[in-house]
C-alpha cells in the first residue's frame, strides 16, 4: 500500500507542478482515507480533484487533459458544502504506472475551490476498529454496486458528522 500511495502522490505532484498555481490538484478517496482494499483489486482506484476558480472553463479542462492523459467524460452537478451545488467536469482514464503492477483507474473532477474532501478526516474521527469494518464491508460488498455505494455513503455521512462535532470543519468553510 505504501508503494502505491507514494507512486500516486508523486504523479499528482508532477501534475501540480505542470499545471501551476491556477489549478490545485488534490488526491482524495480511498488512498487518502486509508481504506483502499488491495485484495481482489484489478486496478487502483484513484480519485483526484482539480480545484479551480471556474470549473466549466474549457481552457482549464484541455490543460488538465493534456497534462494528465485523462479524457473528458461529462459535466455534472456537484454538491457544495455546506449547501448548494456547482458545475463539476469529470475527466477520467486508465493509466499505467511503471512502478506499479496494477493500472490506475483515475476519476478526476474539476471543481471549485470550496471542495472539502471528507476522505482526509477518516483517520482522524474513526477508530481503528471502524476503519477495519469499512475495509471488510468494501470487500464484502464489492460485487453489489448499489449496496457498496450505500455503505460508503453512510460512512461518509458519519465522518462528516464527527468532523463537524470535533470542530475540524466549520459550516462556514465553503
Amino acid at each position: 500500500m505504501e508503494k502505491i500511495f507514494q507512486a500516486v502522490t508523486a504523479m499528482i505532484a508532477q501534475w501540480q507542478d505542470t499545471l501551476g498555481p491556477e489549478v490545485e490538484v488534490v488526491l482524495g478517496g480511498s488512498l487518502i482515507s486509508g481504506l483502499f482494499v488491495l485484495e481482489g483489486a484489478d486496478v487502483v482506484d484513484v480519485d483526484v480533484r482539480f480545484l479551480v476558480s471556474e470549473p466549466a472553463d474549457e481552457t482549464i479542462r484541455r490543460r488538465v487533459e493534456m497534462v494528465t492523459g485523462l479524457a473528458f467524460r461529462k459535466v455534472i452537478s456537484v454538491a457544495d458544502w455546506p449547501a448548494g451545488s456547482s458545475v463539476g467536469v469529470m475527466v477520467e482514464g486508465r493509466l499505467e504506472h511503471p512502478e506499479l503492477p496494477l493500472p490506475l483507474d483515475v476519476e478526476g473532477c474539476i471543481r471549485n475551490r470550496a471542495y472539502v474532501g471528507w476522505a482526509r478526516f477518516y483517520q482522524l474521527v474513526l477508530t481503528p476498529d471502524e476503519l477495519a469494518e469499512i475495509r471488510d464491508g468494501k470487500l464484502r460488498l464489492r460485487a453489489d454496486k448499489k449496496a457498496y455505494k450505500a455503505f460508503k455513503s453512510a460512512w461518509r455521512d458519519e465522518v462528516e458528522r464527527r468532523a463537524l462535532a470535533a470542530g475540524l470543519v466549520s459550516r462556514q468553510a465553503a
